[in-house]
């Protein structure tokens, strides 16, 4: 097997800025800052959030176009038990039931729309650190670093990859002849990838109805108002920390509600009244950030990890500044209000994680603009629908009630332009989604993309519903699947 990595083992600007496109739509992270082009790739920076996708999150719901994925829930389960040892969690239990005795209770929303739900939290694994011996030292596996796939071409008169084009930025050139071949890009360059291989069929490959690069989808993450109760007690909602566990409770609506609501699923944090998203480095210039992010990791490999998170919790400052003078006023707001009503507890801010409805519309195109190799750049057209943002409002309200009939204190708010407020995770999901029928997504229930017999995508670019959950751990039983698939298959 060969594996091809378009970076070094570190972070360099002109792999990076391979990663350069245009953004045609709402504000969104530059695309050159939201995903990392080195060994181990976007695992280098990520926030550990672990938590299969939902039963309901696979099934076709009638008020949500698009939805509804040839495979479910109980196809992945075999796969994560292995999925958690790879991301370094003690078990593959998200159940609350499981961890009930060892935690806070919740807020009591039993028989309401909502759950307390749990994600357990990875120590946020490298994976290009944590299994590089393991990698470079397999007899089976031949890594080439500051590769990068330029093309895929057909054998003539068949529907097979013959040939991959593969470029490094100091100007070699060669071909491999695969058996078969996985692109695990992410959810943009996957896209990319199948549509700048034209020289077979003009659309690109796997594009016959024009499927590539639609369906974009990104978790919306906003904070949507407060919420002040009379115990002043969120402990179940904060990060627990024993032993090897990691765990963080949100709330979640029943899948029952969602049905009944017919609205997206999603997640709420409770968070500090003057919580402000700030997630460190991502959507930063890449070439101001190197400095910090390389402190930071190597502080984080030694017995200095506590500087390393100050590192960590300065940079998200210096990000979320601004947004930090707005919430402090916004929660000061809320504490008011909720005296005016009767209530002096402690406000919190709701922090929604949102489900985005796929639309064919949000998508993956190619730019005229090329990038040192000469590959046409990625062109993302995406905007936050009026199904997503309306959904949220929804919730909101829904919870509102259910809050104000239980007597747990009361919820304030929406904030005033809270919409423009939304950001993504960034997760890149949907652009080449699965299905039974190839006019309706790119590749097959095994991962085979419909039209090639020996090409195949890993990751969340094949998910056809994003759930709220954030989808590495989704992405990754998807990808050991894969790979036992083609166990059975290659030998």
């Amino acid at each position: 097997m060969i594996l091809l990595e378009s970076g070094g083992f570190d972070v360099e600007v002109p792999a990076q800025s391979l990663y350069r496109g245009e953004i045609d739509g709402d504000p969104y992270y530059r695309l050159d800052a939201c995903r990392w082009r080195l060994f181990g790739g976007s695992s280098n920076r990520w926030g550990g959030w672990c938590r299969p996708l939902e039963s309901a999150d696979f099934a076709r719901r009638d008020w949500l176009p698009n939805s509804g994925w040839p495979i479910s829930a109980e196809t992945l389960r075999p796969f994560e038990r292995d999925a958690a040892q790879l991301f370094e969690l003690p078990n593959d239990r998200f159940d609350l039931g499981s961890w009930q005795h060892r935690l806070p209770a919740g807020l009591p929303f039993e028989g309401t729309s909502f759950q307390n739900t749990l994600f357990q939290h990875s120590p946020e694994t490298n994976f290009g650190e944590t299994y590089r011996e393991r990698l470079l030292g397999a007899q089976n596996v031949t890594t080439l670093l500051y590769a990068n796939l330029t093309q895929m071409l057909l054998a003539a008169g068949s529907q097979r990859v013959d040939r991959l084009e593969v470029a490094t930025l100091s100007g070699r050139r060669f071909t491999i002849r695969p058996k078969a071949t996985v692109l695990a890009a992410g959810g943009i360059e996957n896209a990319r990838l199948l549509l700048t291989s034209r020289r077979d069929r003009p659309a690109g490959l796997g594009n016959e109805f024009d499927r590539v690069g639609r369906y974009f989808m990104e978790h919306l993450h906003v904070p949507v108002g407060h919420l002040v109760t009379a115990s002043g007690n969120n402990h179940f909602y904060r990060k627990a920390i024993f032993g090897d566990v990691r765990l963080r409770g949100v709330l979640t609506p029943t899948a029952a509600a969602q049905e009944r609501h017919r609205l997206l699923a999603t997640s709420i944090a409770i968070e500090n009244g003057r919580y402000s998203l700030g997630t460190p480095f991502v959507g930063w210039p890449p070439a101001i950030t190197f400095g910090p992010v390389r402190t930071y990791r190597k502080l984080r490999a030694t017995r200095y990890k506590e500087l390393a998170e100050f590192i960590k919790q300065s940079a998200q400052w210096a990000h979320s500044l601004p947004m930090k003078f707005r919430t402090w006023g916004q929660a000061r707001a809320a504490h008011a209000k909720a005296r005016e009503l009767g209530h002096a507890g402690r406000a919190y801010s709701l922090y929604f994680r949102a489900e985005q409805a796929p639309h064919a519309d949000n998508r993956i195109r190619l730019s005229e603009r090329t990038d040192a190799l000469g590959v046409p750049q990625s062109r993302l057209e995406w905007r936050v629908r009026s199904m997503d943002a309306a959904s949220i409002t929804a919730w909101f309200e829904v919870l509102r009630r259910d809050v104000q009939e239980r007597s747990l204190g009361v919820v304030i708010g929406p904030l005033e332009n809270w919409a423009h407020e939304a950001t993504g995770g960034p997760h890149h999901m949907g652009t080449t989604r699965m299905s039974v029928n190839p006019r309706e997504g790119v590749v097959d229930p095994d991962c085979r993309v419909h039209s090639v017999d020996n090409l195949y995508v890993a990751g969340s670019s094949v998910f056809v519903t994003s759930g709220y959950a954030n989808p590495t751990f989704a992405l990754v039983t998807l990808a050991l699947r894969l790979a036992d698939h083609l166990r059975g298959r290659l030998g």
